[in-house]
């Protein structure tokens, strides 16, 4: 068992964790990271094919707002949350993904004139539709085991519709472990 931290140590926006079990890959979360002062969300610490599924435990976009960018860039698995989850991230990505695009837009507007390159929006609508593509929805209280020795299961967490606390039990060489992200 391994539990990695990719966002949201050692500070507050980007959640995105990989937990490791039986060789399968679990990514929780997989958000922006907002500030000045955090990294570049265009850079993954991770190749997105190295993942194999990704839990979300709400549709806020510091805990969602990398999944275009991780299937844009080459993840094919399935992304696992509560119903209402889905219907939110159905709305906040598409409009993360037009911010990105009008962004952009401004950005080679002003660029063409200074001589600079044109840049690409983090992800665009299109992005987002695939990515949808790849929700698997479940409710409040169903167990789920989304491979061998990975079972979950979302508990109402009161923050936001749909949102979720996501327990998860690991079970390697005969050993189970049950830990819990609150989201």
């Amino acid at each position: 068992m391994k539990l990695t931290f990719f966002g949201a140590a050692k500070a507050v926006t980007g959640s995105c964790h990989c937990v490791e079990v039986n060789g399968h890959k679990v990514l929780v979360d997989c958000g922006l990271q907002q500030g000045r002062d955090e990294r570049d969300n265009r850079e993954l610490d991770f190749v997105p094919g190295y993942i194999d599924d990704v839990v979300v435990t709400h549709a806020h976009i510091d805990h969602s707002g990398r999944l275009p960018l991780l299937v844009k860039q080459g993840f094919a698995g399935n992304i696992y949350c509560t119903r209402l989850t889905a219907q939110l991230l159905s709305i906040m990505l598409r409009d993360s993904a037009q911010i990105q695009e009008n962004d952009a837009a401004y950005e080679n507007q002003k660029g063409k004139r200074a001589g600079k390159p044109p840049v690409e929006p983090l992800y665009t609508l299109e992005d987002v539709e695939k990515t949808l593509r790849h929700i698997v929805t479940c409710e409040y209280g169903w167990e789920l085991d989304i491979s061998d020795g990975i079972k979950i299961r979302f508990v109402d967490a009161g923050h936001l519709l749909g949102s979720a606390c996501v327990e998860m039990w690991l079970t390697e060489q005969g050993f189970t472990k049950k830990i819990v992200f609150s989201g």
